[in-house]
């Protein structure tokens, strides 16, 4: 004698022990310190101008591919580590003020670093493309 077995299964996804769904955090764009980067992008000039500088020798002495691999290994490094101190920085005590300094820090050097190169490599770097003249 043959058997028959239905199961019929009823989800239902509300109640008291359905999880709750999080509150949805503030976009990136209001994230953003703009006076904060503003600030430390002013800051940065200082530092900036003398690594300008060891770029546009580099630059003129040696290669411009020399100069930019100069500028982005420091810049890469830079940037991996501002991320780790900004993860650190948030996950830190609001009363511990050493890994705040230690972010603010890195993204001082970070903005020194981008704008250096940024002032120093773009400008030839696009001359040398379309003219395929390195200038003198």
């Amino acid at each position: 004698m043959p058997v028959d077995v239905h199961v019929r299964i009823d989800v239902t996804t509300g109640g008291p022990l359905a999880p709750v769904e999080p509150e949805p955090g503030p976009r990136w764009w209001s994230r953003i310190r703009i006076g904060y980067n503003a600030a430390l992008a002013v800051l940065s000039l200082t530092l900036a101008g003398p690594w300008a500088h060891v770029l546009a020798s580099v630059r003129d002495e040696e290669s411009l591919a020399g100069a930019w691999v100069m500028a982005l290994i420091p810049l890469t490094v830079l940037a991996f580590l501002d991320n780790a101190r900004r993860a650190e920085a948030a996950g830190a005590h609001p009363d511990l003020w050493a890994p705040k300094w230690k972010a603010a820090l890195t993204r001082l050097l970070l903005w020194a670093a981008g704008l250096a190169a940024a002032f120093t490599l773009p400008i030839t770097t696009l001359v040398y493309a379309l003219t395929g003249v390195k200038p003198a």
